[in-house]
């Protein structure tokens, strides 16, 4: 079997935030709650991170991050698992909805970290620890928010 690369997690990830901008969506055209309504626009840009992220490396760098072998499969991280389970009711309001935002940003982060542990390349490493940077910055936001019961 193959090693997987850092282009397979990268794929992962987008996988994950594609799958979360449709959590989002499915949420706000189904919810009863304008400030929840609201608060998906806002955390349905998480799809953007990963692309933020890629921005600030050329073209030939990224293709050599992608073929970048990992030293072993990080635990298992299936973009498609990580939602079972987590349908909120139409009636869920802000403080609910953001802590389930949270859990999805930490299940990220915990997938960065481990693949940050099973890559050598100093380059590509760079390029999980910005991925890393955001998320975990975004993460903070989120409590931050949550703490205030702004929605």
């Amino acid at each position: 079997m193959a090693r997987p690369t850092v282009g397979d997690m990268l794929e992962r990830a987008r996988e994950f935030e594609r799958r979360l901008e449709h959590y989002y969506a499915d949420l706000r055209d189904r919810t009863t709650q304008d400030g929840t309504r609201l608060l998906t626009f806002y955390l349905a840009r998480d799809r953007l991170h990963l692309p933020e992220a890629l921005e600030s490396f050329n073209r030939a760098q990224l293709e050599r991050f992608k073929r970048e072998p990992l030293e072993s499969e990080p635990p298992a991280f299936n973009p498609a698992r990580c939602f079972a389970g987590k349908k909120l009711p139409n009636s869920a309001g802000g403080d609910e909805l953001l802590a389930t935002a949270i859990e999805f940003v930490e299940m990220l982060i915990n997938f960065y970290r481990a693949v940050l542990d099973r890559v050598h390349d100093e380059d590509a490493r760079e390029l999980i620890r910005d991925l890393l940077r955001i998320e975990e910055s975004h993460v903070i936001e989120l409590k931050k928010t949550k703490a205030m019961h702004y929605f």
